[in-house]
This record gives structure tokens, sequence and C-alpha cells, in this order.
């Protein structure tokens, strides 16, 4: 097949003069031969992908699709393919559910038991209905995979049964009450949401080695608008289907992205010149200087926040200095809260990301939904002061545990020194040279290590010490205090969902009952608190800083990108709503 122009030449035909940036982002246009047609650049769509493990230099998963391997993917494609049964948009007037492949569900008296309606006309791109069954399928599939693929412990954890009682309706009892369960787990909202796939390509397969791709029989198989195009290690095209079910059935209209073009992840800096090129239309987050920077030298570039500060929109992803907690001195708690107390958060702000943002001494994202627990607890934060800068307090609590710094000032025990290597992704080296600083200065010997597979190291347990986010409570703290729950810890060298490797079963249990108490019912509080008490004293990460996404927008070929003033859903193509933008993209040029 002739190649399609690829991203890094015309990159070098913009830097050597050989080309205009026009006519080398032109080029992108694939030739209409062997089965491509002619899409114009203002029909076509350019991103790079999010994931630096899966796909920097080139896309490692090109002969793959299968969404439940963890760290095993990127997300190019899965995200807006697989249709949910519902969408939620975080930044709307109302705190609604957005009804999509389901008309609606509703739970029994005691939240054991939910019954899901399926919108009738839904199709996969094969042509086969999408049904009940497909539903059930997954559900299934996953409860019996447990461990080993994403959201399988969840779903042996929390479903009883999952049956079809006919092809629009599913019935899945729980193993205890859950009124949140739909909304866990099959309402797309940021990065979360169970991929729904279809029963009739994946049974009789082993979910934990089907690579899912044959484009030969038309596989992968999905709900969504588009159909695979190519995918090789330099790239991933995804091309509009006509024959689309919610636009055949009147549901919705068809996007105006005809082409989709994934290229492989790049640095920063590549990025930020190709969206001043416009070589891009949107890109992976960019730092507070180099957005800023971007918006500057090209006029037709805007954010979330327009054309100033912050550049972007609080997400629901605070990060946090992470452990694996099963490992030595991670281990113990008061090692733990000496980092913390070493840990200049304002600092961090002002010289990392310029003052443009805000620092977290809580795993949850400063959301008006979210405050309404938090502001409760206040008392405990004065208990346990995560946000105290003390190197004094971390001295002590270092020596109380039998450390004694060397002749460096390192801290040492047994011929062991306390060495925090941060591993980090892309996101992070800009506050990751400021927080070894800190570190290095209360004793601990701290260094970073920027790695392409710094999700497979942090998964299995490799990396003792990383920075990283939590994807976690946007309605409820519930969602966050979750991933900290025991029955996601597995061995280091066991690939593991979560990351912690934290264990509390008192901790577990309170939040085992969270899960089956309603939001609204005032019993809630009571067991956050508690909750919240033991996570407060056993510390098992460190938040650090509230997450933007600092996203650049480029309106030089596409229009109506989601903004402040008209947030319909977030603007990050690699979250599970990114469905929702390109239904709302329009051509900037006729």
């Amino acid at each position: 097949m002739k190649k399609i122009l690829l991203f890094a030449f015309a990159l070098s035909l913009h830097a050597c003069g050989g080309n205009s940036v026009e006519e080398s982002a032109g080029n992108f246009a694939a030739p209409a031969s062997q089965g491509f047609k002619q899409v114009p650049r203002n029909r076509t769509l350019i991103i790079d992908c999010a994931d630096p493990g899966t796909c920097a230099g080139q896309m490692k998963d090109y002969n793959t699709f299968n969404p439940y391997i963890p760290g095993r993917i990127s997300r190019t494609g899965y995200q807006f393919e697989y249709e949910p049964l519902y969408f939620y948009n975080a930044y709307g007037a109302q705190d609604t559910l957005m009804p999509w492949i389901a008309l609606s569900h509703q739970y029994n008296a005691d939240f054991t038991e939910v019954v899901v309606k399926i919108r009738p006309g839904v199709k996969w791109s094969d042509g086969v209905a999408w049904t009940a069954h497909d539903l059930v399928f997954t559900v299934n599939m996953l409860k019996s995979h447990a461990p080993m693929l994403l959201f399988s412990t969840d779903m042996k954890n929390w479903v009883k049964e999952a049956v079809a009682v006919d092809d629009l309706t599913a019935r899945i009892a729980l193993t205890a009450p859950n009124p949140r369960f739909v909304f866990s787990y099959f309402a797309h909202n940021f990065d979360n949401g169970v991929p729904i796939v279809p029963k009739h390509i994946w049974e009789g397969q082993d979910p934990e080695q089907f690579a899912n791709f044959d484009m030969g029989k038309g596989w992968p198989v999905v709900s969504g608008p588009y159909r695979m195009a190519l995918s090789e290690p330099a790239q991933r095209i995804w091309d509009l289907r006509q024959d689309w079910w919610a636009s055949q059935s009147g549901f919705s209209h068809l996007p105006q992205v005809e082409r989709i073009i994934f290229l492989p992840y790049v640095e920063e800096a590549k990025r930020v010149q190709s969206m001043v090129a416009n070589l891009f239309d949107t890109c992976v987050d960019m730092r507070p200087p180099n957005i800023k920077s971007a918006v500057d030298d090209n006029p037709n570039l805007t954010t979330w926040s327009g054309r100033q500060s912050p550049y972007g929109y609080l997400d629901w992803w605070p990060i946090a200095m992470g452990f694996n907690d099963l490992e030595p001195p991670f281990d113990d708690p008061q090692v733990r809260w000496a980092i913390n107390y070493a840990v200049n958060r304002q600092q961090l702000l002002e010289v990392g990301w310029q003052g443009s943002g805000s620092y977290a001494v809580l795993p949850f994202p400063d959301f008006p939904a979210i405050r309404k627990y938090t502001d409760q607890i206040q008392d405990l934060m004065e208990k346990y002061p995560v946000g105290r800068h003390d190197l004094a307090q971390s001295a002590r609590l270092m020596e109380g545990q039998g450390w004694k710094k060397d002749e460096e000032g390192m801290w040492t025990k047994n011929g062991q020194h306390v060495e925090v290597v941060l591993n980090i992704f892309g996101g992070f080296q800009d506050i990751g040279p400021v927080l070894v600083a800190q570190l290095q200065k209360a004793g601990f010997k701290a260094a970073t290590r920027m790695i392409s597979d710094a999700y497979d190291q942090m998964s299995q347990g490799h990396a003792k010490a990383y920075i990283n986010g939590h994807a976690g409570s946007v309605r409820d703290p519930y969602f966050t205090l979750r991933l900290y729950q025991g029955r996601f810890v597995q061995p280091t060298g066991t690939p593991a969902e979560q990351f912690w490797r934290w264990k509390n079963p008192e901790f577990d249990r309170l939040v085992d009952q969270m899960g089956q108490t309603a939001p609204e019912d005032p019993k809630l509080i009571p067991l956050f608190r508690q909750a919240m008490e033991i996570w407060l004293r056993e510390l098992p990460s460190i938040p650090l800083l509230q997450w933007y996404h600092r996203i650049p927008h480029n309106q030089t070929y596409w229009t109506n990108w989601p903004s402040a003033e008209d947030p319909y859903i977030n603007s990050a193509y690699w979250h599970r709503t990114f469905l929702l933008v390109l239904l709302n993209l329009k051509p900037a040029q006729g």
C-alpha cells in the first residue's frame, strides 16, 4: 500500500524550507489509490497519540486493538469507537446523564439489581445488531478474567449475575447494594468507562491474548462512526462511514470530520512547533510556558480559557507522588509522612508551573460537587496537615524510625539509603526536578527517571516511586477512595489496575459501605470521615497539584472546540467522551 506522507517528513520539509507549511500539511490527505479516497485538509483531523508508553516514536500496538490489556493499547480509537450506555459532562449546567446506547436504567429498592433498556436500532460496524447480549457478555467476560483485564476486578467484586432478559433488556444482579454501578462503569466521563465489545466477535476468544485486529475481516468491529482505514507503526487512520447507526436511525448527525489521523507521540517542543505550524489540530497537554508561547505565536490557537491563563481547565486527575507501598521503606506510613513534610507545594506551583494552577492536599479534584464533602473534614486536615512543609518534622519522623543522616546529609539505615527515584512521563518534566530538589534538601536520595514504559513499570510495581494522577471522583468521593481498596493489590511483578499497592481492611470495609450508600443519603458523610481518617493517617500517596488540561485548539481548519463559554464536554481526545467533540467540530473553511 502506498504510504501516506509521514509527520516527520512534513516537519523536515518545513524545517528545511522545502515546502510551505500549508503544502506539507495538505499532503496528509491520503492518495486515492489502494482504496483510499482523497480527503481535504479541512475535513481531516490530525492529532498525536497521547500515550508515550505505547506510541513514542511509533505505534507499538499498530496490529492490536484489545482495550482491556493494562498498558498495552494506545488511545487511538477505542475511546470513541466503543460507544457507552451514557455520557456524562462534569462541566455542564445540570448534573445529568446523557442516554446514548441505553434508553434508561432502573434499580430495585435496595440497589442490588439494575435493569438496563437498550436503544433499538443500534448496530455494530459489520451490520449486526447491538443488543443486551453484548452488554451481558462483556460484563461476564471481564468478571471471569479478574484481575488480568481492565475493569475485571470491579466486575468480579460487584456482579453476582448478568443476564439478557431479551434483546433490548439486560438485568444485572449485584453482590451488594451499589447505587452508582451504572455511573461508575457504563457512563463515559473523562477517561472512565467500560468498553462494551461485540459478543459475536469476542465469544470463544481468550480476551487476555485476543488481538481483535484483522482488517481483512473488518476487525475491529465497533459501533462508532469511523472504520479503521490504515494502521501501521507510523500512523493509525480512521475514515468516516456513512452507515453509522446513529445517523441512519436519526439519533444523531454524522460528524463533519471525515478522516482522523493519529500520529506517534512526540516530545512537547515538537508539539509546540507542530501546533504553531498548523500541522496538528490539537495535541496532548502542554506545560504553562509552552502553551503560552504557542498561543502567542499562532493567532489561530485557542484553549478552553481562550488565549489567556490558565490556558485550560481543571481536570478530574489531581496528581500525587505514589509508591509501591508493599516495598520498604515505602511500606512504612511514617516514612511516607516524612517525605510529605519535605514537599513544598507552593514552590512546586510557582517554579514548576509559573504560578498557573493550584496545589492539592487531598486526592480529589477541586470540583464544586466534591467540596460539599471535603468541607466536612477540615478538622481532620488540621489533625493530619498534609499541606505543611516542615523539614524539622520530617527529620523527627525519620529519626523516630531509626534512620540517621550520613556525612552527605542523606538518610540511611542498615547501610541503605531512602532512594526516591521518581518514574515520570511527559506531563511531569516541569515539576519533577523541583520535587527532586526538595526531597534532596530533606535528606532523601531523589532523582527522576523519564522512561517510555512508565505505565508498565507502575502497573507491575517495579517503579517504587512515581508521579501519577487519580482518575476518580467527579460527583462524590467514593470513586477516588475505591482506587485504594485492597482488592487491587497485586504482588510486585504482577500487573495491577491501580498502582498504590496499599491495603487496610477497615478502610476497605468503610469504602464498600460508601459504595452501597446513595450520594444523597446523609449516612455517606460519616462513612467518608472515617475512611478519610484512615487514609490521612497512613497517607498511601502524597497529593501534589490539581491537574489542568492545557490543550491547544487550532482553529485553522476546525472550529467549535469546547470552551468555558460552551462547555459541551471537555476537549481531551484521549478521553472516552471524544465522540461528542467529533460531533460538534465544524470546518473553518468551506
